[in-house]
């Protein structure tokens, strides 16, 4: 499985007038990025952005729509959000911190991936372990298979008004 240089990746938008297509550099990604935690950018040209802690924002969006095609920034990608990225239809990620975990994920479904970080694992917000998040996801593999399971996980931590530990 091999990252893609900074320079190869790119955002594909589609020209407004000209219908031709065009290619944003991870800089251009970054500025959109900006006060953001999720940003989303479509093949037809659409840009959504979110923000919100955890797997939150991209459950959001995963719940009325799908991400095909999209090129996608997650400020923290574990194997959770990696799983819901396949889900979606994700084709590619740049990531200010990626868990080792999550690489198999992006591997196995072919999402072109860049990362500032590459951690081990993502802790809890207490930074005492493991996020309980990706404690769920250690054992999925399918994305179809995984998006009931960690939606019911997520909605489990916040009705216990998680607070990280």
């Amino acid at each position: 499985m091999k990252k893609l240089l900074a320079i190869g990746m790119g955002i594909l938008l589609l020209g407004a007038c000209t219908g031709e297509q065009k290619f944003l550099s991870q800089e251009e990604l970054l500025k959109f990025a900006k006060g953001h935690d999720l940003v989303a950018v479509f093949p037809d040209g659409r840009v959504e952005t979110y923000n919100g802690r955890g797997l939150g924002p991209l459950l959001t969006h995963l719940e009325t729509k799908d991400l095909k095609g999209a090129q996608m920034y997650d400020k923290v990608t574990g194997r959770a959000s990696a799983l819901l990225l396949a889900y979606g239809g994700a084709v590619s990620l740049h990531t200010g911190m990626l868990s080792k975990e999550a690489i198999e994920i992006l591997g196995k479904y072919h999402i072109q991936y860049t990362a500032d970080k590459e951690v081990e694992y993502i802790l809890n917000r207490s930074k005492t372990g493991s996020c309980p998040m990706e404690t769920i996801a250690r054992n999925l593999n399918d994305a179809q298979e995984a998006f009931p399971i960690l939606k019911a996980g997520y909605e489990a931590l916040v009705s216990q008004n998680y607070t990280g530990q």
